[in-house]
């Protein structure tokens, strides 16, 4: 699928969702080839504003701990994904509705791309710059998985998609927090 197909989806409820998922990769191709990559880009940024700006973001920690919890976040966002995956078929469930865990897992990683890509404000060293980047990936994979939940769910109402996806969204911004709050409480120390 091309980069275009990908910029027109968290505005669109077919555009690009229906070559995505008219593909149907398996949930270990979907793994290898998208989940894995884009999860490397947080660890890789944090090893970066370790080592290059860390004071910008008001703190002073030794290498050996940034590297500490680069892999920990890795390993996380790791687990994140299919989680977001069970989360999204078990609301479906909730509302009596299937989906298949290749689709939902899909739906997650897919989801997942603007988050990984807004670790990139790592590289700015400027702390309200970086928080700006972060709110920007979680508009646009509120949008993602809005128009997803449309599209993988077959549903007819963008109302019950606009509220299946906040239920998920609830979720797995909690899950997203929740580690961003142990990278940095462990930084801190």
């Amino acid at each position: 699928m091309s980069l275009l197909k990908y910029t027109k989806m968290p505005f669109s409820f077919h555009e690009g969702w229906d070559q995505v998922f008219a593909e149907r990769p398996s949930v270990l191709k979907t793994f290898l080839f998208l989940v894995l990559p884009f999860s490397m880009i947080a660890p890789a940024m944090l090893m970066y504003a370790g080592n290059h700006h860390a004071s910008a973001y008001l703190m002073d920690p030794s290498l050996e701990r940034w590297k500490a919890v680069a892999l920990t976040f890795f390993v996380g966002e790791l687990l994140t994904v299919p989680l977001m995956g069970v989360m999204i078929r078990q609301v479906a469930a909730v509302h009596k509705l299937t989906a298949d865990f290749r689709d939902t897992f899909l739906l997650a990683a897919i989801v997942s791309i603007p988050m990984c890509m807004s670790s990139l404000g790592l590289a700015v060293p400027d702390l309200w710059t970086m928080i700006g980047i972060v709110v920007l990936g979680f508009a646009i994979a509120a949008a993602l998985l809005y128009h997803g939940t449309y599209h993988v769910l077959e549903l007819k109402d963008p109302i019950q998609a606009q509220a299946l996806s906040a239920e998920v969204f609830a979720a797995g911004a909690l899950m997203w927090a929740l580690l961003a709050g142990f990278v940095l409480l462990t930084l801190m120390r």
